[in-house]
């Protein structure tokens, strides 16, 4: 399953699931993530489901930008369509959003907390 999350300064305020076929960004009440916004066009854009071929394949998704005035941005480039990869930042008007997949997501082994012979100081290795 994927998702969007909402950043503010770095922290997560928000985040919309990725359950269907199209999930539409914009600043109309009738979008799926509503943005309240005036940098961000009515009907900005759209992230779209496209299903793997075969079984072995995995769930691609990817952000159409639908003729916005502000532009919609993945990392620092401006796109018309891109496929979006795990942990890309999707800028939307002033709004940044991380496009988080699960299935694709390789997940960093917890380091573990060693304490130093030195008081209050601790490290990982």
């Amino acid at each position: 399953m994927a998702r969007i999350v909402q950043l503010l300064d770095g922290i997560a305020t928000a985040q919309f699931e990725i359950d269907k076929p199209a999930v539409r960004i914009g600043r109309s009440p009738e979008s799926d993530v509503y943005i309240d916004d005036a940098s961000v066009s009515t009907a900005h854009c759209i992230i779209e489901t496209v299903a793997p071929e075969s079984e072995e394949g995995t769930t691609a998704y990817y952000i159409r930008d639908l003729g916005s005035t502000n532009g919609t941005y993945v990392n620092i480039d401006r796109v018309e369509r891109q496929r979006l990869v795990h942990e890309d930042v999707i800028r939307v008007g002033l709004k940044n959003f991380k496009f988080i997949d699960e299935n694709s997501a390789e997940y960093v082994k917890t380091a573990k907390i060693k304490k130093s012979w030195i008081p209050g100081v601790y490290f990982t290795k």
